[in-house]
C-alpha cells in the first residue's frame, strides 16, 4: 500500500493528470444496545493534482439531499450517502 502514497504513484486510470493522495479519512460508528448492534464505516481519499492545486468550489448545503459516486463507464455505484440535517 505504500506505493499509493509515493509521489511517483500511477493513478492514470483514474485521471490523465498526475495525481497524488493528499489526505485519507476513515470514520466508523458502532452502537451496541439491548436491541442489537449497528456498525458502519466510511473512508475518503482526497487527491491533489501534482501540477497545481485545484481552486476550491463553494458548495452551499442548506437542505437534505442524497448523493452517489459512480464509476464512469459502467455506472456502478461505488459509494452513496445522504445528508439528512445539513445544520449538523
Amino acid at each position: 500500500m505504500e506505493i499509493a502514497f509515493d509521489r511517483e504513484a500511477d493513478f492514470y486510470q483514474m485521471s490523465p493528470k498526475q495525481l497524488n493522495i493528499d489526505k485519507v479519512k476513515h470514520k466508523t460508528f458502532v452502537e451496541v444496545n439491548e436491541i442489537g448492534t449497528e456498525a458502519a464505516a466510511a473512508t475518503s481519499v482526497i487527491m491533489q493534482n501534482v501540477s497545481g492545486l485545484f481552486s476550491p468550489i463553494l458548495m452551499v448545503i442548506n437542505r437534505p439531499f442524497f448523493f452517489a459516486i459512480t464509476e464512469n463507464d459502467s455506472g456502478t455505484i461505488l459509494f452513496m450517502g445522504a445528508i439528512t440535517n445539513p445544520k449538523n
